[in-house]
């Protein structure tokens, strides 16, 4: 019953961001007033060395696995970005950081920085191509209270409750 209720209270603030979105996108189509100037690109590259190099990046996760998956589909490179994982569309923009289910670690393997399944089995590494399911998630009171530890200040969102990892 807990994993339903924490299913819900992420999938809900989900569901009003696409609906946001959606309302945004139907508002902004008549040209009624003129149209605002593009973002500022970011100051800094996106993916960056992580502070010390060797160091193990935050892996953040739930306490316990999820029973039900938001089924959107997250798809780009795995990346490290100021000692966290993301998932970025290109390898350069920041991404998404991974909010991990219960049971994978990351480690270092000579050069290389990997992600593990419970059995050891690599999953990922860094530099290259990821797919999972989920959802973007708001990383609220609830969501906090789930995570194992609390998030490093450097992993900030938008934030990305991995359900399913795909094949490549």
């Amino acid at each position: 019953m807990r994993s339903l209720a924490l299913c819900l209270s992420l999938l809900v603030p989900a569901l009003a961001l696409a609906c946001s979105a959606a309302a945004q996108d139907a508002a902004s189509r008549p040209a009624a007033t003129p149209a605002e100037p593009a973002p500022a690109p970011a100051l800094e590259p996106a993916a960056q060395p992580s502070a010390s190099v060797g160091s193990i990046p935050a892996l953040p996760e739930l306490r316990e696995a999820s029973d039900a998956f938001m089924e959107a589909l997250l798809s780009g490179t795995l990346i490290e970005q100021s000692g966290c994982l993301r998932v970025s569309p290109d390898g350069k923009q920041p991404g998404h950081l991974l909010i991990w289910q219960p049971g994978y670690t990351a480690r270092r393997t000579g050069d290389r920085l990997e992600v593990a399944d419970s059995t050891g089995k690599v999953v990922a590494r860094v530099g290259e191509p990821l797919r999972t399911g989920g959802g973007q998630v708001s990383l609220d009171e609830p969501l906090r209270k789930q995570l194992k530890t609390p998030l490093d200040a450097a992993c900030v969102g938008p934030y990305w409750l991995m359900g399913q990892l795909q094949a490549p």
